[in-house]
């Protein structure tokens, strides 16, 4: 059932209610784990003297995989890579956050009408850009190589796994129905 259009310039995505609960568990997940050392409450990007304070703070490679994949270090060299990532890393967590806040919200508007419906007028990139973190959060917490696709085709249906792989692959197409929008 779910799918990006493009009507008159204009984006939308149709999805069922359980698709959007779906996408909204996710969403949760991944801006609690983003929300480390929650920068929203302690830095506002708009205020000089706090984007100044975020930059003190020490900050050293993630030690979740999520998160090191999420927030790649710059340099091979650590002490440059942490220093990097002291003047980066605050922007780059609420630039995520705020993305997938902004999908949480479009996806309960449409939850709480407690039907199957249409997110209107949404913005393409941010989309993409979130569904490609929760794509990538997922891979490496599935360890998703070559043969995933295989595995997943021939996993019994019992398996508690392949809901989680089938989850994975349809963001995939969900994405690759968007790119196509935007080509």
């Amino acid at each position: 059932m779910s799918q990006f259009s493009k009507t008159d310039g204009l984006y939308s995505l149709t999805l069922s209610i359980d698709e959007a609960h779906v996408l909204i568990n996710l969403v949760e997940q991944l801006l609690e784990l983003l929300g480390e050392g929650d920068f929203a409450h302690h830095y506002d990007q708009n205020d000089p003297f706090a984007q100044l304070m975020a930059m003190q703070q020490e900050r050293t490679t993630p030690e979740d995989p999520v998160l090191k994949r999420l927030l790649p270090n710059a340099y091979a060299d650590p002490e440059a890579a942490d220093d990097f990532r002291r003047y980066t890393e605050p922007a780059l967590r609420l630039n995520k956050q705020s993305a997938l806040r902004s999908i949480r919200e479009a996806l309960t508007i449409l939850v709480d009408a407690e039907a199957d419906g249409i997110i209107e007028e949404l913005d393409p990139h941010l989309w993409l850009k979130s569904m490609n973190d929760l794509r990538l959060a997922l891979s490496i917490r599935l360890e998703i190589g070559a043969e995933s696709f295989e595995k997943f085709e021939n996993m019994p249906d019992e398996d508690p796994q392949k809901g989680i792989y089938a989850v994975y692959f349809w963001l995939g197409w969900l994405q690759e129905n968007l790119l196509e929008l935007l080509a």
